[in-house]
């Protein structure tokens, strides 16, 4: 029993960290364009598989790869506010069809050039081993990643809590009229914010590129989750992405460690938060509001 909860204590926190990098970007999304942004998926195989296209096929190292695949995250990112989103914001359907159109396009190019068979491997590895706390074995590269995501989460807030940029972004988020009338530029804060929430998901995309499985159909797992926490926290709430985040993490943690049933892990996410919204149809926290 003793065994059994330090598992699920330890993995939750863990586990709800890493998810927490995950979904950020999903929520500030929500939050501030006020879309449900159903091209999030392309963000993860595309830093796995353009780091390793500059690596193999231009022959550079890890680290200029990964900043060549920043700059090629920020082109596509701004290509698709350019023609999609900007384009599209007043007709919802269209603009939602055709992110996804995109993303499926991007996933079926990854695949067709880098297919399953290529062996893609990023050394990203910040720590080998294991750490060992009371009865439980931890990756040190999860347990540094969930530190990370800790850190990333709370400069995150101290940015849009503190900063005149982040404090008119969330302007936006509440009232984009009355931000205009104020003479905020709105378009230009909706292309850095565009920029701005690929950051934990290229972070935690790299965390976890060692340990956990790749491919180029990667990025659909991973925004099942961040939809799940977005909608639980509130949807383009951060307080309650955070929250939901590390709820979503120990329940992970009981099926998958206490209960040994890793394969229900999603299902039993999905059952929680279709239980928590029958009970509370506004997730955990606001929607209205960015924090």
């Amino acid at each position: 029993m003793w065994v059994s909860i330090q598992n699920l204590v330890i993995y939750a926190f863990v586990l709800g960290a890493i998810y927490l990098l995950v979904s950020l970007g999903f929520s500030i999304i929500c939050g501030v364009l006020r879309i449900f942004h159903l091209g999030y998926a392309y963000i993860f195989p595309v830093t796995i598989y353009a780091t390793w296209m500059f690596m193999k096929a231009f022959g550079w190292g890890l680290v200029p790869s990964i900043f060549g695949m920043v700059a090629v995250q920020f082109v596509i990112a701004y290509l698709i506010y350019i023609g999609v989103i900007k384009r599209f914001l007043e007709s919802e359907l269209e603009m939602l069809i055709s992110l996804l159109v995109i993303t499926m396009i991007i996933e079926q190019l990854i695949n067709y050039v880098y297919p399953l068979q290529e062996g893609v491997y990023l050394q990203t590895t910040i720590l080998e081993g294991t750490y060992t706390i009371g009865d439980v074995v931890v990756p040190k590269q999860l347990m540094i990643g969930a530190f990370i995501a800790l850190i990333m989460t709370g400069l995150f807030v101290l940015f849009f809590l503190k900063t005149r940029i982040g404090i008119a972004i969330r302007a936006i988020s509440q009232n984009i009229y009355s931000s205009q009338i104020v003479g905020i530029n709105v378009e230009t804060l909706y292309v850095f914010t565009m920029m701005l929430v690929l950051i934990p998901v290229i972070i935690g995309t790299l965390i976890i590129a060692p340990i956990w499985t790749v491919g180029y159909d990667m990025g659909q797992l991973y925004m099942g989750t961040a939809i799940l926490a977005s909608v639980l926290g509130g949807l383009g709430n951060m307080k309650g992405t955070i929250m939901a985040s590390f709820l979503i993490g120990m329940v992970h943690a009981l099926v998958c460690f206490v209960m040994g049933e890793p394969k229900f892990m999603t299902l039993s996410a999905l059952l929680l938060v279709i239980v928590f919204l029958i009970v509370r149809p506004q997730g955990l926290t606001r929607s209205e509001s960015l924090w």
